[in-house]
């Protein structure tokens, strides 16, 4: 099992492109883990892939338009996954799954290159483990964990969560997320974060007329400049609670913003999570209501012709 816990996810995405493209360099793979405070955890594999000639460009383009063969290697990786999971469930005996398996395909231009970019992404239940108003990311790396040269990873934090422990300290620290960069070989256990919610409550849960005061000024300003805004404007914000469906939301935020979205503007608008915002996506795509696309390398959400309603 350690072996397959260290694999590197650079060879697993080339290995699934087929020969053709097993010899193509990739320049980065960013591994992005989005913790929610569930202990679920959305994993993100983003490939980029040089293009290095024409042959090159015309092979991903037609890997792009093929279906089948994107549906294929998306189900060659899922059971690569599944694989690793049902070992980790075994030796934690605690339950998890993986679910809602995507696949991205895209073309980046820059000045000096082409690349490929490949993404999967899935859903993996139950990744890290709840203890009070505590989330205790590692566990699941028992026999440590490997990036590559070229890989970076990413842990995001859910909004409200404040980092307590990490290790091994990281490359890069911010206030939502922290990254590693390869090289690195972890060791058994990690990387192993643990992240606390916040208390606006403090002592015996009750606030002092000084904070109070604080909280209570921001909110009334707030109050007032909204009362003050044109209707047109607070459009944009209607508030999610009149709707019963929440894919209904998500339909008719495209719909506002001329059928096409950025998805990172979806858990802004919603107030819904990242992870959230993914697995009602994924549910809209499987309906064909929506569909999933690359500009640049940022996702666009757009909805189908003729299949727009709920």
């Amino acid at each position: 099992m350690k072996q397959l816990l260290a694999v590197s996810y650079t060879g697993l995405v080339i290995l699934l492109l087929g020969p053709y493209l097993a010899a193509q360099p990739a320049e980065t793979t960013t591994i992005t883990i989005q913790l929610d405070p569930t202990g679920s955890a959305l994993w993100i594999v983003e490939s980029r892939l040089v293009l290095a000639t024409e042959d090159d460009e015309k092979y991903f383009e037609e890997f792009q338009k093929d279906e089948t063969l994107k549906n294929s290697k998306l189900a060659e990786f899922k059971e690569k996954m599944n694989l690793l999971l049902e070992q980790i469930k075994y030796s934690r005996q605690r339950s998890m799954g993986m679910t809602d398996f995507d696949i991205f395909l895209g073309v980046e231009t820059t000045v000096t290159r082409t690349y490929g970019v490949i993404k999967f992404q899935f859903m993996w239940e139950g990744f890290a483990v709840l203890e009070g108003d505590k989330i205790i990311m590692g566990d699941v790396f028992e026999g440590g964990y490997y990036l590559s040269k070229n890989e970076l990873l990413i842990v995001e934090f859910p909004e409200g969560y404040n980092l307590v422990t990490v290790a091994p300290p990281p490359d890069q620290e911010k206030k939502t997320h922290i990254m590693w960069e390869g090289p690195l070989n972890f060791s058994a256990g990690e990387p192993t974060i643990t992240l606390e919610e916040e208390h606006l409550l403090h002592g015996k849960g009750l606030l002092t007329p000084v904070l109070l005061g604080l909280v209570f000024i921001p909110v009334l300003v707030i109050i007032v400049k909204l009362k003050a805004r044109p209707a047109e404007e607070l459009h944009e914000e209607e508030p999610k609670e009149q709707y019963v469906n929440d894919r209904k939301l998500i339909v008719d935020l495209i719909k506002r913003h001329g059928g096409t979205i950025p998805q990172k503007k979806l858990p802004i608008l919603t107030g819904f999570s990242k992870a959230k915002v993914s697995i009602l996506l994924n549910e809209l795509k499987e309906e064909g209501i929506i569909r999933k696309k690359f500009k640049g390398r940022e996702n666009l959400i757009a909805l189908n012709e003729n299949n727009d309603t709920l």
